[in-house]
């Protein structure tokens, strides 16, 4: 079935929705200036505020000082390792030729060579004074090494323990702090949703409703990304709360307006099938016969084959009728023949709805 809409109304629909996203996008920075400009109320607030200064800038000071003489222990280490393996790699030189010469000495069984025996004994003996004396500054750089680290520890355990001391009083400021800025925040846009939820129930069919939906868009904005992130956490509860409150009221309105619209039809379909059918707007009727859908009573139109779905066997409005003048089948909300052009053939109705046929 061809589409019933005009060209210039799909147009001005197009244009309409940018209008609404334009003005929306207009509305959502006049909120971010608002937003930017208003005093403060979300000052910064740490666990630095809930400590002793004045004993939290001493345990600082002396983690700075040990923190400074890391790199000297450290160099002193690496140096007095350096020096260390270089004693151990000059006494094992010494030894390995003192080895060999004793060999040599022992083949030959001289012994001119006695006094010499004494002076690389001797010799051996120092590098090997060397290597201890070098073994015992590693190891009292790394003593040192180990004393500042402990210090550094216990200095940073201090700093800990004032740290934890004040969080109790840190998360309470914190709370306080979070529920002062969602409070502001909710006074600002609080009034913007109950606004759009009064032109979502009162203005949807107003001929400014593009731009009553550029408000609603901009509403829409403002909770998610202004309201929504600074929603205080205090163990879930105020999300529930917030949650079960909007399915609350979505629902009572929801139902309400189903009731109303359940009413509605039932009043209709107590009235004549001439009279609903005129009452019917021409472009809905269109759209709802497309999609299958009975405009009087919005349920499915049955089919079967073989057989024209004349009638909605649900309301019993009338969908579809031969024109008088070609016989060509047209919907009966159609103002003119799609064959012949003949006009009002809704006037013209046949004897009684075919009823027995279907059954």
């Amino acid at each position: 079935m061809a589409k019933s809409t005009r060209r210039p109304q799909k147009i001005y629909a197009i244009v309409m929705w940018v209008l609404s996203f334009v003005f929306a996008g207009f509305l959502m920075a006049l909120g971010d200036l608002v937003m930017r400009d208003i005093p403060r109320v979300d000052q910064s607030i740490s666990v630095e505020t809930f400590v002793n200064a004045e004993q939290i800038k001493l345990l600082r000071s002396k983690d700075r000082d040990l923190s400074r003489q890391t790199t000297p222990l450290q160099r002193t280490i690496e140096d007095a390792v350096e020096e260390k393996n270089s004693a151990e790699a000059n006494y094992r030189g010494a030894k390995s030729r003192f080895d060999n010469w004793i060999a040599t000495r022992t083949a030959t069984q001289s012994n001119a060579t006695n006094p010499e025996v004494l002076s690389r004994t001797q010799e051996l003996e120092g590098l090997s004074a060397n290597v201890r004396t070098a073994e015992r500054v590693v190891a009292t750089a790394q003593a040192n090494q180990r004393t500042q680290n402990r210090n550094a520890s216990d200095v940073r355990a201090s700093i800990k323990q004032l740290r934890d001391e004040a969080q109790p009083a840190y998360k309470r400021a914190r709370r306080k702090q979070d529920l002062k800025v969602f409070g502001f925040r909710l006074m600002l846009t609080l009034p913007l949703l109950l606004l759009s939820a009064w032109m979502l129930m009162k203005k949807r069919h107003s001929a400014y409703w593009p731009l009553y939906r550029g408000f609603v868009t901009f509403s829409i904005y403002a909770f998610f990304f202004e309201l929504a992130p600074y929603v205080p956490n205090y163990g879930g509860y105020v999300i529930v709360f917030v949650g079960i409150f909007t399915v609350l009221v979505a629902g009572y309105f929801l139902i309400k307006q189903m009731r109303k619209y359940l009413e509605r039809k039932q009043e209709e379909e107590a009235r004549s099938e001439g009279d609903r059918r005129k009452s019917i707007d021409y472009e809905t009727a269109l759209k709802k016969i497309a999609a299958k859908t009975c405009p009087g009573c919005d349920r499915s139109i049955v089919t079967r084959d073989g057989v024209h779905s004349d009638y909605c066997v649900h309301c019993g409005i009338h969908l579809q009728q031969e024109c008088t003048n070609c016989e060509t089948r047209n919907v009966t909300f159609h103002r003119f023949c799609l064959c012949c052009g003949t006009e009002n053939m809704e006037l013209v109705k046949p004897a009684a709805p075919p009823y027995t046929t279907l059954a």
